[in-house]
């Protein structure tokens, strides 16, 4: 219904600190901006409606903002002008909740891997698109892709995929048998454009295992391939793919972390994949705020929720 619009009430409410609370025409400009934002990242997720704007969608929008390098002290800007405006529509009776209520914006440590946007991974996994001067071999481009595939789809530690052999993976189910730290075996999924990507690796390997060698990833004299060639592997495929920043293993491992938190929500299961053995580690690990992880954690968790004594 068109009286239910966002960009309608936006365009009131606007209207209304311009002209009834006399914000200054700076403020009232901010606000602006700040819920232009929020409408245009509501309509990349198909939310045109008020009613249809709930915890999940700020939430989204505050990893959206996060995910674009938008800093800890813009994102509270944005948390504050988009919570203003939902009180406004709560005043309205038009919405019975203001879902940016109690929604703090992340606070990042520094020292953390940055991620890959959902742009660079299609960039990585396009394998017509390369610069032909980094892959003079068409071999190595099969091999480089069938990496990154397996590295983004299972969230695997660098040593975890050097060491991976062909009787690890049970291809009819689409699963991965890995050893991590501490000696200690999960298993993972693999996705259907891993398994691709590995298939074809399989076809052109034949040639260069001369030595029956197992090990999934080898090089062109049919050893095994070790840890730091991989990495530099990962460079080359980044570069030749346009992506500008670095690309190292623990960076996608971290990028699929992220991305399958903020879609999920189960900490745990990501726990899981990702071989975790506390689950502090993987709250820094997602770079996601403490109070957005422990609401999630509580939900999951049957002994989780504290009970706090009042006075």
């Amino acid at each position: 219904m068109s009286d239910k619009k966002l960009i309608f009430f936006l365009n009131e409410y606007i209207l209304y600190i311009e002209k009834v609370v006399n914000y200054a025409e700076n403020t009232v400009s901010s606000y602006r901006r700040d819920l232009q934002s929020f409408i245009i990242f509501c309509e990349k997720i198909k939310v045109d409606d008020v009613l249809s704007v709930d915890e999940k969608v700020v939430r989204d929008f505050v990893s959206y903002l996060h995910r674009n390098g938008i800093g800890p002290k813009s994102i509270k800007r944005y948390l504050s002008s988009l919570r203003s405006f939902l009180n406004f529509l709560l005043k309205k009776k038009i919405i019975k909740k203001n879902f940016a209520d109690g929604i703090r914006s992340p606070k990042v440590s520094k020292n953390l891997p940055e991620i890959l946007q959902h742009s660079d991974i299609d960039l990585l996994a396009n394998i017509n698109s390369k610069k032909e001067s980094f892959y003079k071999n068409k071999d190595l481009l099969v091999r480089d892709t069938a990496i990154f595939e397996l590295f983004y789809s299972s969230g695997l530690r660098l040593s975890e995929l050097s060491d991976i052999k062909f009787s690890n993976i049970n291809f009819s189910e689409a699963i991965l048998r890995i050893t991590g730290k501490g000696n200690k075996t999960r298993v993972v999924p693999i996705g259907t454009k891993a398994i691709s990507s590995i298939n074809i690796w399989e076809d052109v390997r034949k040639k260069y295992n001369k030595c029956n060698n197992d090990f999934l990833f080898i090089g062109l004299n049919g050893n095994k391939m070790s840890p730091r060639n991989i990495q530099l592997r990962m460079n080359t495929l980044a570069r030749a793919s346009g992506v500008e920043q670095k690309l190292y293993p623990h960076k996608l491992r971290h990028t699929v972390a992220t991305h399958l938190l903020e879609s999920s929500g189960n900490i745990r299961a990501v726990q899981e994949f990702l071989g975790h053995e506390n689950i502090s580690t993987t709250q820094i690990y997602t770079h996601l705020d403490n109070q957005y992880l422990m609401t999630v954690y509580d939900k999951v968790h049957p002994r989780a929720k504290k009970t706090i004594k009042k006075d």
